[in-house]
């Protein structure tokens, strides 16, 4: 979901990263769904990836 969402944005790991304020490896745990992102990341990576929160919401579901 997450690395969809990056990618149509052509982002690298790291450029996400940098704009949400995490390390890669952590972008990269959410990618994997190793880790879930709380509310308050959600926001970030909805506004880093110019997305509506409820969209990614939405596709995690879809995910899971």
């Amino acid at each position: 979901m997450l690395r969809r969402f990056r990618q149509e944005k052509d982002l690298s790991q790291e450029e996400l990263a940098a704009l949400v304020n995490v390390s890669p490896s952590h972008i990269s745990r959410m990618e994997s769904d190793v880790k879930v992102p709380n509310l308050e990341m959600i926001f970030r990576l909805a506004k880093a990836l110019e997305v509506g929160p409820d969209e990614l919401i939405k596709a995690m579901k879809k995910a899971s």
